[in-house]
């Protein structure tokens, strides 16, 4: 997942988080469909990020930053999401997200976890009834869909993650209303999520919610243009692009058919 930096929230109301009573970790369908969501995007400085892509800065950068927007409008366009406030390094690094009518927290410190922090802060400030999702702004796969059926999962819980396709990492991670995020983002995060008391999704059809996007390899995961347009548009114009291989290591992934895993993507395969 990227970085991200802790700093002030722009805009909006600075009102205490409202926490209502919430016993237990799991609802019934019908408290899990009340659930609005605020998502919580960091994005780290877009001159260092994806610093594991054996590309030129220009070229890493724009791949970043459409990563960024595209990760952004899926989340926009997600069944349940009242709300997308991304946190950022510098102000310059709102411009992919410009138009998308999001909320913005300017990071101030280092940190990935207290920039989620931050971002739940001004999330629970301006839309206190809504329950906070932290997701990365790298996932080549996201798709409005796919981010809703993870949070109506999610919904169900006080607390929950989903692993990243290593088993090791953390892609998503949710809290509900009255309940602390409590990011423990970092090597190891799926174990440290677990022993903190947030419940994994282990529910079908979200194994492409687990990708990021860390090495030029994984960019043979990226599917047709017409889920990812801003990302599948700086793709086409890389002048070092890996390449497209064959077979089935990712069961059930669309737009993914007839190609194997890059190396060094997900050794283990996915839940599905």
């Amino acid at each position: 997942m990227t970085t991200g930096r802790p700093g002030r929230a722009d805009g909006g109301g600075h009102g205490r988080a409202h926490h209502p009573a919430d016993r237990g970790g799991h609802r019934d369908n019908r408290a899990c469909r009340e659930v609005r969501w605020a998502v919580v995007v960091p994005q780290k400085d877009l001159r260092l990020a994806k610093s594991r892509l054996a590309l030129d800065s220009r070229d890493r950068q724009r791949v970043a930053s459409a990563l960024f927007r595209d990760t952004v409008a899926a989340a926009q366009h997600t069944p349940g999401v009242a709300t997308v406030i991304v946190v950022v390094d510098r102000i310059q690094d709102l411009e992919p997200v410009a138009g998308l009518g999001v909320g913005h927290v300017l990071g101030t410190g280092p940190g990935l976890n207290e920039a989620l922090r931050q971002g739940e802060l001004a999330a629970r400030a301006g839309h206190p009834g809504c329950g906070v999702a932290a997701l990365p702004a790298d996932l080549p796969l996201i798709e409005p869909a796919l981010l809703g059926r993870a949070l109506a999962e999610a919904g169900a819980h006080d607390r929950a993650f989903l692993p990243d396709a290593d088993d090791e990492g953390t892609t998503l991670l949710t809290a509900r209303p009255g309940h602390a995020l409590g990011p423990v983002y970092g090597i190891g995060s799926r174990e440290a999520h677990r022993r903190s008391g947030a419940v994994e999704l282990t529910g079908p059809g979200l194994a492409a919610l687990r990708y990021d996007l860390d090495c030029l390899a994984h960019l043979a995961l990226v599917p047709s243009p017409a889920r990812h347009t801003h990302l599948f548009d700086v793709l086409t114009r890389l002048r070092t692009v890996p390449p497209l291989v064959d077979a089935s290591y990712f069961p059930g992934l669309p737009g993914l058919s007839g190609r194997t895993a890059p190396p060094g993507v997900g050794r283990h395969p996915p839940q599905v």
